[in-house]
């Protein structure tokens, strides 16, 4: 009984002793620039952890048995591509009639279905099919890409959005604005400008921002080969030898991207971009010999066109601002782009005498521009503007303008709604042309990123 007195009143003294004691476990009080800091390192230890574990598990595995039935099966549910499809869906409420290309007040524009998966530690492999009322199933990219070269470099092989300008390789559902920029839209096509080829790239920081160097070689510039047939009454020009059998025909681009982080919640975007061909252009010939004969345009065999060189340089511009404490709620975007597009003023045919000869390809360069700006107002609601001017190549270098305004609502990451207004100012009209669009795209299965 004394003993155990005794070790109860040495119990508590030392009890007491403990409580009397500072309190060396105790912390300063956490600020809220220490708490995001901590966050973010937890965010990037996730990461890390989750490329370990993707690492792990793309490691084949030795096969330990047959499945029932003799056949040995996939061990690993990540060896699966990922399968994904986009759908873009427009209608057109403008008061003089629907302004899509298919004149459909409502219209599915574009259905893109995409396959995507590593195919070994070495390359990966994207095939994106598009799908259309007016095209049917076209490829519009398909590519595979390196993934372990030295020295930041990495390789791409097949069809591809030519890295010219920043808005040019961005899929048009994902876009921040209903269409490309009319600029674009003249000078690189309605779907933006594509080819079949070699993409190289090469990331680098000597100056301590990044930078990287993208160039391209493509069979064709501007697009695939039309062959001799009618559409709509217009027979496309055939030249002597495609553009494609001298290496000089080939498309080739070059892109220089500059980008600086100012401070922790903005950056921008500083770039050069430029791409040149040769592409066919027609030529039309009007005079009589004697007989009554038409007279040759003196092109050879049956060519009704010859292949003329035409180059674009460009530059565009892009300025971030996302603050971290309220990053999901407010972010501002602006964005501009500068082309100029450069056509052979000497076409290369000789002219007979006494024949009337008619070249149907441009004769003099043209330029235009685009301003952007975006404002993030909720935590899924955007508002934004968008100013076009450019000399039309299309109606013959005359100024045209337009001025556009959207509302842009995100339910999730996986589908968006836009609306959208634009008046166009083509060169004499001064009335102009009023557009009112409605955009819903979706997103089913995994999502791939968009370009940065």
């Amino acid at each position: 009984m004394r003993f155990t007195c005794m070790a109860a009143a040495a119990f508590i003294a030392s009890g007491a002793a403990y409580a009397q004691q500072p309190d060396t476990t105790r912390r300063p009080p956490v600020t809220k620039a220490d708490s995001l800091r901590a966050d973010s390192i937890a965010a990037a230890d996730s990461i890390q952890l989750v490329r370990e574990l993707e690492r792990i598990g793309n490691e084949p595995r030795p096969v330990v048995g047959a499945q029932a039935g003799g056949t040995p099966g996939p061990q690993n549910p990540r060896l699966l591509p990922d399968i994904s499809a986009i759908g873009d869906l427009i209608a057109d409420f403008s008061p003089d009639g629907s302004t899509q290309e298919s004149a459909n007040r409502f219209d599915i524009r574009e259905v893109e279905i995409a396959v995507q998966a590593a195919v070994d530690p070495y390359f990966r492999g994207d095939v994106i099919l598009g799908l259309s009322d007016l095209e049917g199933i076209a490829i519009e990219e398909a590519y595979l890409t390196t993934l372990s070269l030295p020295n930041q470099f990495q390789i791409r092989g097949g069809r591809f959005h030519m890295p010219v300008g920043k808005q040019n390789t961005t899929h048009r559902a994902e876009l921040h604005t209903i269409e490309y920029p009319y600029v674009i839209q003249r000078f690189l096509g309605a779907e933006g400008l594509k080819g079949t080829g070699l993409w190289v790239s090469r990331i680098f920081a000597p100056f301590g921002f990044f930078q990287e160097l993208q160039l391209t070689v493509v069979d064709r510039f501007g697009g695939e080969a039309h062959g001799h047939e009618e559409e709509e009454g217009h027979v496309e020009p055939v030249a002597e030898e495609p553009a494609n059998k001298r290496l000089s025909g080939l498309g080739y681009s070059a892109r220089f991207r500059n980008y600086w982080d100012l401070s922790e919640a903005t950056n921008i975007e500083l770039s050069a971009s430029a791409a040149t061909g040769k592409q066919i252009q027609g030529v039309e010939c009007f005079g009589f010999d004697d007989p009554g004969d038409p007279i040759s345009c003196a092109l050879p065999g049956d060519a009704t066109g010859v292949n003329v060189r035409q180059s674009l340089v460009g530059a565009d511009f892009t300025f971030r601002w996302r603050p971290l404490q309220q990053g999901l709620y407010k972010s501002f975007i602006f964005q501009s782009e500068y082309f100029r597009q450069l056509n052979d003023k000497t076409p290369p045919f000789r002219r007979n005498p006494g024949v009337f000869t008619v070249y149907d390809g441009p004769v003099r360069n043209f330029d235009g521009a685009y301003a952007f700006a975006r404002y993030q107002v909720t935590r899924r609601a955007f508002v934004g503007g968008r100013f076009d001017w450019l000399r039309d190549p299309e109606a013959d270098g005359e100024t045209f303008s337009a001025a556009s305004a959207y509302l842009t609502f995100f339910p999730s990451e996986f589908s968006k709604l836009v609306a959208g207004y634009e008046r166009t100012f083509p060169s004499g009209d001064l009335k102009g042309l009023n557009r009112v669009l409605i955009q819903a795209t979706f997103a089913l299965g995994p999502h791939r990123p968009h370009p940065f």
